[in-house]
């Protein structure tokens, strides 16, 4: 279990937590403003906001509660590889070619808060 208020594993409940650096896929939204932002090695997990330190900010939260759900359920992160980051660019660089968005994206790494179990 984890604390929900201070995002900390719970030792009690046999967890602890170490720092892992992971590549964020950002994508500046040429209508509204802002950024979304995505994962690769965390299906499903994405985010936006106004500013990219607000993006990356939120998606540093979206990660790591994305986390939290996948140790409880015996998963963890996939392994990040450069063909994996690959195929995310590429879907987001086809969905940014539909809607006639020019290509510019930004790779990025976070640093995140990534429960173990002890």
């Amino acid at each position: 279990m984890i604390d929900r208020r201070s995002m900390r594993p719970s030792p009690e409940f046999g967890y602890h937590e170490r720092m892992q650096n992971v590549t964020v896929v950002l994508s500046p939204d040429p209508e509204r403003g802002g950024y979304s932002v995505s994962v690769p090695a965390a299906p499903g997990a994405m985010s936006d906001g106004d500013s990219r330190a607000e993006a990356l900010a939120n998606i540093r939260e979206s990660v790591e509660l994305w986390l939290e759900v996948a140790t409880e359920r015996g998963r963890g992160l996939l392994n990040e590889t450069a063909e994996l980051v690959a195929e995310e660019v590429a879907t987001i660089l086809g969905f940014r070619e539909e809607f006639a968005w020019d290509r510019s994206i930004e790779i990025a790494t976070i640093t995140i808060r990534t429960p173990v179990l002890a």
